[in-house]
């Protein structure tokens, strides 16, 4: 009988491909080749299951950027790192599909108990952002504003990759469509992109003991 986290992650695919309307406790309990009888015993119900996708997604995130926090001193890297951690993981194009799902939606089915944990999110990022500020090397910006610029666009290339090949198969000998970039590369050339925006000219950074 597989374990409870085999089945939470069968049920993460059932959410990305059905959406949480979509989703049916049935299709759960065939793919995890278990009765449905034993999905409400050892995890709830659907609503039960949702919570478990996403808190477990959303724990080992916020985790691993509390961590950056601690471990990443260059705020340029920290940006980085930021956007890398938004994108990868296991399966990031399921776990993107679901948020874009949610994000249509208006959070409609997000569960309060993920909020508190997608604030910690945003917290890490603003940390990242402010200390640039501080050392002179970034322009003070909107943090939960360039929070939804990464997140965006991080989420969108995680699950457009079919849209992508489609449009590289029609594109020309050397467009930039026929680049295909793994995710890694990807969320680094997205943060890259978005700190030509924040950073100071190199002329106009000061350090912080300098004012």
């Amino acid at each position: 009988m597989p374990s409870n986290d085999a089945i939470i992650d069968i049920a993460a695919a059932v959410f990305a491909e059905k959406g949480f309307d979509g989703a049916r406790m049935d299709e759960i309990a065939k793919a995890a080749t278990v009765n449905k009888a034993t999905l409400y015993y050892r995890i709830g119900d659907k609503t039960a299951f949702y919570t478990a996708v996403l808190e477990r997604i959303f724990s080992a995130k916020v985790a691993r950027l509390e961590t950056m926090l601690n471990t990443v001193e260059d705020a340029e890297d920290r940006v980085r790192t930021f956007a890398r951690i938004l994108i990868d993981g296991d399966n990031p194009a399921q776990f993107s599909a679901i948020m874009l799902r949610e994000i249509a939606d208006g959070g409609r089915n997000l569960p309060d108990s993920i909020i508190p944990l997608m604030a910690r999110t945003a917290a890490a990022l603003e940390k990242t952002l402010s200390i640039g500020v501080e050392q002179g090397r970034f322009h003070p910006v909107h943090p939960f504003l360039v929070h939804m610029m990464l997140v965006g666009a991080c989420t969108l290339y995680a699950t457009n990759g079919p849209i992508r090949r489609r449009a590289a198969a029609l594109a020309p000998e050397g467009s930039s469509l026929n680049i295909e970039l793994s995710v890694t590369d990807a969320a680094n050339a997205i943060a890259d992109t978005l700190l030509s925006g924040v950073r100071k000219p190199p002329e106009r950074q000061k350090g912080p003991d300098h004012g």
